[in-house]
C-alpha cells in the first residue's frame, strides 16, 4: 500500500506538481495518450504524491509521483476501449520509474 502526502512546500530537489504533469506528459505523448500537454491533461484522473509505502512492487525509497490515467473511449483515437493504469515517475529527475499502461512498458 503507497502512502499518498502532500510534498512539503521546499523539499530540495523534489519536482512540485507542476513540474511533474510536465514531466508526465513528455512520457505520454503520442497515441493514445495524446499529442499536446493540453490533450494529455485530460486524460490525467488523478494525482498523488507518494514518500513510503509500497508501489510498482517494491517499497518506496524516494518520493514519486503516481498519475492516474484514464483514455475514454470516445478519446481513444483506435476508438474501441476505454484504457486505464497507471504511470509512476521518480520525484527528482522525472523519469518513469514503472508504468500499468499500454504502449508504456
Amino acid at each position: 500500500m503507497a502512502v499518498a502526502v502532500t510534498p512539503p512546500v521546499s523539499v530540495a530537489g523534489v519536482m512540485n506538481e507542476s513540474q511533474a504533469r510536465v514531466a508526465a506528459a513528455k512520457i505520454l505523448k503520442g497515441d493514445p495518450y495524446g499529442n499536446s500537454f493540453e490533450q494529455i491533461s485530460k486524460n490525467i484522473d488523478e494525482v498523488h504524491f507518494i514518500s513510503g509505502g509500497n508501489i510498482c512492487g517494491a517499497r518506496v525509497t524516494k518520493p514519486v509521483w503516481q498519475f492516474q490515467i484514464v483514455v475514454p473511449k470516445s478519446r481513444n483515437p483506435s476508438g474501441d476501449h476505454e484504457i486505464r493504469g497507471s504511470l509512476v515517475i521518480d520525484g527528482r529527475t522525472g523519469k518513469m520509474v514503472c508504468a500499468k499502461l499500454p504502449f508504456l512498458d
